[in-house]
């Protein structure tokens, strides 16, 4: 097994445990119930961040595994392998290729746009980043919309996520938006025929496979 594969199965393991979870908290949610329904909505919210951060994690993984290894990359085609000093090296420098200390802010993971243009400059064309396409694409930057509005609460965030759940494919009436809560769209709302947090999960599944076939 690769260290890409090993990588992309701790992924998998992760979203497994999610739906696992979330399995739960639909059985134990209702009316006379062990949780309320905001409970789960709450849990619902715990949930997405939850499969968002290790998302965010395994593209970053891969970026710092492929850059210490691909040949056409701007580190291994920069220095001949024998010219490492230690086994190890070229992991070191790729994290820091990635984290420069000096750096203007953080490398953000969460935007695939960007993701797959920093490929592009230190990987090359063709890299494993270009084959996340439409319309997984696409769903990864309406998702990063919901999580925003779950771990941020800022006017911008919460604008965006109204204006994504009034639009193709939600398509929420006034009435359905009225109180609506990041967690109770989740938890309650559909997205191509199934509820909409499981279907992130889903889409975040397909994503990784594709990374890491």
């Amino acid at each position: 097994m690769t260290q890409q594969e090993k990588i992309r199965d701790e992924f998998l393991q992760t979203l497994g445990h999610l739906r696992s979870v979330l399995t739960k908290v639909r059985n134990e949610s209702g009316i006379r119930k062990a949780l309320s329904f905001p409970d789960a909505h709450k849990i619902s919210e715990g949930l997405l961040l939850s499969a968002w951060t290790h998302w965010e994690e395994l593209v970053r993984s891969l970026f710092v595994v492929d850059l210490a290894s691909v040949r056409r990359g701007v580190l291994l085609s920069e220095v001949k392998v024998q010219g490492f000093r230690t086994k190890n090296a070229p992991m070191r420098l790729a994290r820091r290729i990635l984290s420069p200390p000096d750096a203007e802010k953080w490398t953000d993971w969460s935007q695939y746009t960007d993701v797959r243009k920093r490929a592009d400059e230190l990987l090359g064309k063709g890299s494993r980043f270009s084959s996340v396409t439409k319309p997984t694409g696409a769903d990864l930057e309406q998702m990063k919309r919901i999580r925003n509005a779950v771990a941020h609460r800022s006017d911008r965030a919460w604008e965006s996520f109204i204006d994504l759940v009034s639009n193709s494919p939600f398509s929420l009436t006034p009435a359905q938006r009225k109180g609506i809560t990041p967690g109770r769209f989740l938890f309650a709302h559909r997205w191509n025929g199934g509820f909409v947090l499981e279907e992130c999960l889903g889409i975040l599944e397909i994503a990784a496979r594709a990374l890491v076939p």
